[in-house]
């Protein structure tokens, strides 16, 4: 039998989490068909295998009304929700107590979890455990240092949330802080490099025709000493930034996910060899930076070049046509 790698924390040993990817037709049949994004990140922790959640720590920021911290905590793992407004988790448990957490997720989310993933997730396909209304919000910004000590968490779950803060840095800094050695952040943000998120920028210099970011209406709450603002999607980044991002906060990249699935880019990908080679081209000048910083030392030198990762990512179906980019990253 292969032996797992393994990670230390705290002077213990632990096994690095692994995550079994959906079947390639399932996934496909889901992206297709489903708008929400959520039944995509339980595919994530739905690859865990299941005797591997028991005390697996996973921190859920933003949680809103535990659309995602429910379905996990009834999966088997131990989940913190975290969120600038508790009130919202509190008012979501109140709303569903008694009822099956796969009744309240699919209703919240206006999505169907399909028979593999509620099997992955709960033992098979028509299992719906109780959604028992004990779950306890922390009250937490993203953007300030959280309450919790350093790598108390082994999985991040960040969904929606990085789009809305003033400085990404910190706050992935702060994962990472919390994060304990080769943990895993599962975080999404709206997918600024799908073909028809292209096309809108290219025609409106937004990412779709029907959003627009401006001081106003990208304003989405005020605190009530009207001091604090919940930013909407005023700080969009594209797969560069939050790559960029990720490595100098000490994260590395380990797979996209895929998500929902635009019907305007699928329809759009006779164009992907045009954009194969405008995105090869544009990569030309840093391949040559790179070996010119590398051999000058600026670079270490077991520095692997990124750019054929890159490509890989940038052409994938995961850029192309996801609706929302998921990215799974590995503490490092």
């Amino acid at each position: 039998m292969e032996e797992k790698p393994t990670r230390a924390t705290g002077g213990a040993v632990q096994q690095v989490i692994r995550s079994e990817d959906p079947p390639r037709g399932a996934q496909v049949r889901m992206s297709l068909g489903t708008r929400s994004l959520y039944p995509f990140v339980l595919s994530y922790f739905a690859g865990i295998e299941r005797a591997e959640r028991k005390g697996m720590r996973v921190l859920d920021l933003p949680a809103g009304s535990g659309l995602l911290s429910a379905p996990l905590a009834a999966a088997g793992f131990d989940v913190t929700p975290v969120d600038l407004f508790p009130e919202y988790l509190e008012r979501g448990e109140a709303k569903h107590a008694g009822r099956g957490v796969v009744e309240s997720f699919e209703e919240e989310a206006e999505a169907t979890l399909p028979a593999w993933l509620r099997t992955r997730l709960f033992g098979d396909a028509t299992t719906d455990p109780e959604r028992e209304g004990d779950l306890k919000p922390v009250s937490g910004d993203m953007e300030s240092r959280l309450g919790f000590e350093d790598g108390s968490f082994d999985v991040i779950a960040c969904v929606e949330g990085i789009e809305h803060v003033v400085d990404r840095h910190k706050t992935l800094s702060e994962f990472r802080r919390l994060l304990a050695p080769g943990g895993s952040l599962v975080i999404t943000t709206p997918n600024l490099l799908s073909l028809r998120a292209r096309l809108a920028y290219a025609l409106a210099g937004q990412r779709a025709f029907k959003s627009y970011i401006d001081e106003y209406t990208s304003v989405w709450g005020l605190s009530e000493d009207r001091e604090r603002i919940y930013h909407g999607h005023a700080f969009l980044i594209s797969y560069f930034q939050l790559r960029y991002s990720l490595h100098h906060c000490g994260f590395r990249i380990e797979k996209l996910m895929a998500s929902n699935w635009s019907t305007t880019s699928v329809a759009m990908l006779p164009l992907s060899p045009l954009v194969w080679l405008g995105t090869r081209a544009s990569q030309k000048r840093a391949r040559k930076k790179f070996a010119k910083l590398k051999n000058g030392g600026w670079v270490g030198p077991d520095a692997e070049s990124p750019y054929d990762e890159m490509m890989r990512h940038l052409m994938s179906p995961e850029l192309l046509l996801n609706a929302t980019m998921i990215v799974q990253a590995r503490a490092v």
